[in-house]
């Protein structure tokens, strides 16, 4: 126990000189409660001030720099944002009615044509985007009325507007070619206006005078990446900052006794996935779906829950489990462990058990390397463990994301593990996850299926059949097993009793600052 200690003391050592060092760009921690400052830490940061770079626009909307058509709100439905409406003209069309007055940071007005440079930008430089805007034609009616037109009958766009890869921004401020790390070129809509910026390491937000809903509740928002969660910890039990993001479930009962704060800890509305390769040099049987499916039997979740996350998420036997609105889906694919299953299809396969312990073919061990990001390490650790007990050699590395999206890249890599939303347009979701193009369809993944149910799930008249067709397509990736779902990230959030109007959220991206949120 002196190892941890000492390790968590050095690290809240060095995160406590970081949080205080800097002066107004670095959001000094000295303007405290009575200027309106919130400070807050997280564990991840935008690589960017330009939305449609990786890694960027939702950590932007997650501090409330940057706002979209439409908002998923708190209980998972949607509304409108910067649209007054949004409503179906046609089965194919879809009317957006932009707010009057409304401004990005720089002046400009947010209007029809601005909006549409936007959806084009974001098409043209963003794979996410680009699915989510896919056979969609984006037009300007009127000033204040953008058309969106769909090749099919697309009931769920109102979800898609909501995406944080399509928050509005000005197209015209981001030149190509620009670095994306130049503040100059920052020009969004949100409540609170960058001012101070260093890529994955801190940002400075002021409130923005001209947003379009009102006064926001702070003055200032000073955001820090910390890295260690065990400092993150640290930082909230002593009270360095208001707002604590992704703080470390083992530290949970702590946490939640601690004076002046509160503990907001939920499962979100995301699956942790282990995205498997079928095209790895370095582990061939992932390209066999035997292999595949017993590893995801193999995976005893409430175990995975019990020790990663210290009981604070919920098992996911399927991807869309996490997924509020489709409660259906927690009893579909692995609803259970089955070692026997999982060592039969192994046997099947060709990968046979020896003396030590551990599974072989033509004399070549079964190994996968698995890469894990953030508190997801928790997890690769319970994951390797259990794996080793089916015979598999599995090698787990907890890196940054940003090693993970090059590795996917590169195609050098057998095992990741990656949270992609499930709440929103759901049709889109999961086309993102097994469509051809899909971009979190890694392995490219295919069947003949797939097509004709992502076509009923979008433009089926009838809201039962549009149902059903998601559930067969959740159903059809638990059996191609492309990936395998584990558990919902866990949102555990300190928030410092002077904070007042945070509201918890499904969404990551959502639940940090909030434009009434202030400081008592």
């Amino acid at each position: 126990m002196t190892g941890v200690n000492t390790r968590v003391g050095a690290a809240a050592v060095a995160a406590a000189l970081l949080l205080a060092g800097c002066g107004d760009s670095g959001g000094d921690a000295a303007d405290g409660a009575g200027s309106g400052t919130v400070r807050v830490v997280t564990s991840a940061l935008a690589a960017s001030v330009d939305p449609m770079a990786e890694l960027s626009a939702s950590y932007l909307r997650s501090v409330g720099a940057a706002e979209g058509l439409m908002r998923i709100q708190a209980d998972g439905s949607v509304a409108p944002e910067l649209a007054e409406k949004v409503e179906a003209t046609s089965p194919t069309v879809w009317t957006a009615r932009l707010r009057p007055d409304v401004t990005f940071w720089k002046g400009g007005a947010v209007n029809a044509a601005a909006v549409v440079a936007s959806m084009e930008r974001a098409r043209a430089e963003n794979t996410l985007a680009a699915g989510l805007l896919k056979d969609v034609t984006v037009a300007a009616s009127d000033e204040r009325t953008v058309t969106f037109t769909t090749k099919e009958p697309a009931y769920s766009l109102p979800y898609a507007l909501a995406h944080y890869q399509l928050v509005v921004h000005n197209a015209a401020s981001y030149p190509a070619g620009s670095s994306g790390t130049d503040l100059a070129t920052a020009d969004l809509t949100g409540p609170y206006r960058i001012t101070g910026f260093e890529s994955d390491r801190q940002m400075v937000l002021e409130r923005n005078d001209r947003w379009w809903g009102g006064t926001p509740g702070l003055a200032k928002v000073a955001v820090r990446k910390v890295a260690d969660p065990q400092a993150r910890a640290q930082i909230a039990l002593s009270g360095q900052a208001e707002i604590v993001q992704d703080l470390p479930t083992d530290r949970a009962k702590e946490l939640a006794a601690a004076p002046d704060m509160s503990l907001v800890a939920k499962p979100a509305a995301n699956t942790v996935t282990v995205y498997l390769n079928p095209s790895s040099a370095a582990a061939p049987a992932l390209a066999d779906q035997r292999v595949r499916r017993a590893l995801a039997w193999g995976v005893d979740r409430q175990e995975v829950v019990n020790l990663a996350t210290n009981g604070l998420s919920v098992p996911a036997p399927s991807w869309l489990a996490s997924n509020p609105a489709f409660p259906d889906a927690a009893n579909q694919g692995y609803t259970r462990f089955d070692k026997a299953t999982a060592e039969r299809l192994l046997d099947e396969a060709g990968w046979t058990l020896g003396a030590d312990g551990k599974r072989a073919k033509s004399g070549k061990p079964l190994t996968v390397r698995l890469l894990t990001f953030g508190a997801e390490a928790a997890t690769g650790e319970v994951l390797q463990a259990q794996w080793g007990r089916l015979g598999i050699d599995v090698q787990v590395r907890n890196v940054e994301s940003s090693l993970i999206n090059q590795s996917i890249e590169t195609g050098d890599w057998d095992a990741v593990t990656q949270a992609w939303t499930t709440l929103g347009d759901t049709p889109k979701l999961i086309a993102a996850q097994i469509g051809p193009d899909g971009a979190a369809n890694h392995g490219r993944y295919t069947d003949a299926r797939i097509p004709g149910l992502l076509a009923q799930a979008a433009g089926a008249a009838d809201e039962a059949q549009r149902t059903a067709a998601v559930y067969e397509l959740n159903k059809l990736v638990a059996e191609l097993a492309p990936s395998i779902p584990v558990h919902p990230r866990v949102l555990a959030t300190g928030i410092a009793d002077t904070v007042t109007g945070f509201v918890a959220h499904p969404l990551q991206y959502e639940n940090i600052v909030q434009p009434k949120m202030t400081l008592g």
